[in-house]
């Protein structure tokens, strides 16, 4: 049995095609990652603490609410029951736009949605910005502490 050998042909016209098509290659690759990287956008939140709010969330009516354990990192900055105490810096982010408003009771985030939210010491209850479920819709969602705010009540 023969085994076919493989012979590279060292020809002068064959090294200049290949030359060619190699910068040919680059120079329509270089402009375009560098066109893509200007317009690249980081789809997750910067912040000081940055918790990507994982499913499946307690569904009532448009609210959904997160319980995670890790959402713990977020207590000294919680609201508490009293209204007008409401400070919370806590932003929630759905595929890296900030939802809003802010500071929301339980019951107006599950009656109107559209993007409200609320973090309590027990968690954070949000809305889509569509009404949509959060557990179906195929968006991700943040809790995320902005960089200046880090400091407040550490």
């Amino acid at each position: 049995m023969r085994v076919a050998s493989v012979r590279l042909i060292n020809h002068p016209a064959l090294t200049v095609r290949f030359s060619a098509a190699v910068a040919a290659l680059f120079a329509i690759y270089l402009p375009l990652a560098a066109w893509m990287n200007h317009r690249y956008v980081d789809p997750v939140p910067k912040g000081t603490i940055v918790i990507r709010l994982s499913k499946p969330f307690e569904a009532h009516d448009h609210a959904a609410v997160s319980r995670q354990d890790v959402l713990s990192k977020l207590a000294p900055w919680a609201d508490d029951d009293k209204v007008e105490t409401q400070q919370s810096p806590i932003i929630v982010y759905e595929d890296g736009v900030p939802l809003g408003p802010a500071h929301n009771t339980f019951g107006d985030i599950a009656r109107l949605g559209a993007g409200r939210y609320a973090h309590w010491r027990s968690g954070v209850a949000f809305s889509a910005s569509d009404n949509t479920d959060p557990n179906d819709n195929g968006r991700n969602y943040w809790a995320v502490l902005p960089n200046e705010q880090s400091r407040r009540r550490e």
